[in-house]
């Protein structure tokens, strides 16, 4: 093989795509846990204006209301989803 020919292989190589996962499919039933972390001037107001509203949000959403999201240390972000939280919602 020549030089040209081994260097184009190499680039074909390199410009495929990573393989792809296939998606899970959740059992039947399952519901997500999420933690909303609101900021308490913004976030943390609309969501209880719209609980006013009498609008509401599932009950596996559960909503803690911080001074400022601004401040939140990743950890608390990684240590909700290390305790089985599925999603983590944060909102300023």
């Amino acid at each position: 093989m020549s030089h040209q020919q081994t260097t184009r292989v190499k680039k074909e190589e390199e410009n495929k795509a990573a393989p792809v996962e296939k998606p899970v499919v959740p059992p039947p039933g399952w519901e997500p846990n999420i933690l909303a972390i609101a900021c308490h001037y913004c976030a943390f107001a609309a969501a209880d204006l719209a609980g006013v509203m009498r609008l509401s949000y599932p009950p596996n959403v559960k909503v803690i209301r911080l001074p400022c999201t601004g401040k939140l240390d990743h950890f608390y972000v990684l240590r909700a989803l290390e305790r089985g939280i599925d999603g983590v919602f944060v909102a300023g």
